[in-house]
């Protein structure tokens, strides 16, 4: 992901100007604004719990390579592996050599913000390995050929239109020849399609949430199950 804040007084006139834009935008208020207000009015101890999330972020980032450490540690006794990259580019080489070591052609990949910030995608891609984002919206704006517009829901600027015609333009290949309108019918589409990329993966990578120190663990909090079948299944 290549940073453009340089220009964002350009870009923000433009998206301004943008009536597509504003109409996909039309939904965030609904769809994410109030809904998350609806959610937080259904725990009385929301407030509270956040305080402690709060709490426990900022003491284990004053604390990073002590638990960074006891992951490891914890990691390594139930047989796995933690790799260290001092900077993106060794992040790449890591994760292309694991992908090479078992001569994987096909990836399946949950979300992962830190695989959108050094752009595993493109290395991957570039020595020949097929990469597919499995989270919905992440697959919307790869076949977009854009980056997230946003950390939740990376294709918010997509309107219902712009999402069928990607699906047209790209579904082809797998036999899907009509051009579906409606939301549900979409969804469906993608998950048939998504569902033989997961069972055909030499590879999957994903994001995590939480990462416990503890125990070695890794939590996913997802609501498409994408995470769970990118981490298992391969």
């Amino acid at each position: 992901m290549k940073a453009n804040s340089e220009q964002f007084s350009a870009n923000a006139s433009r998206a301004l100007g943008d009536r597509i834009l504003q109409h996909a935008l039309i939904n965030v208020k609904e769809g994410l604004v109030n809904r998350r207000r609806q959610a937080v009015e259904r725990i009385p101890q929301f407030e509270q719990w956040r305080d402690l999330a709060s709490q426990i972020k900022t003491h284990t980032l004053a604390n990073l390579d002590f638990y960074l450490q006891q992951y490891e540690r914890q990691v390594i006794e139930s047989g796995g592996q933690v790799h260290w990259a001092r900077d993106a580019a060794e992040a790449q080489q890591i994760i292309l050599s694991i992908c090479q070591q078992v001569d994987a052609r096909s990836v399946v990949k949950g979300k992962s913000m830190a695989g959108e910030e050094i752009g595993v995608n493109e290395v991957l891609e570039e020595n020949g390995i097929d990469v597919v984002e499995t989270d919905l919206g992440e697959y919307i704006i790869q076949l977009a050929k854009e980056p997230p517009s946003h950390i939740i829901v990376p294709a918010v600027h997509k309107t219902k239109e712009q999402i069928s015609d990607l699906f047209y333009q790209n579904h082809q290949q797998y036999g899907c020849h009509e051009r579906l309108t409606e939301i549900p019918d979409m969804v469906n589409e993608a998950r048939r399609i998504m569902r033989e990329k997961f069972l055909a993966a030499d590879v999957g990578i994903t994001g995590a949430n939480f990462l416990i120190a503890e125990t070695g663990s890794s939590v996913i909090v997802t609501n498409e199950g994408n995470g769970d079948l990118s981490s298992c299944l391969p």
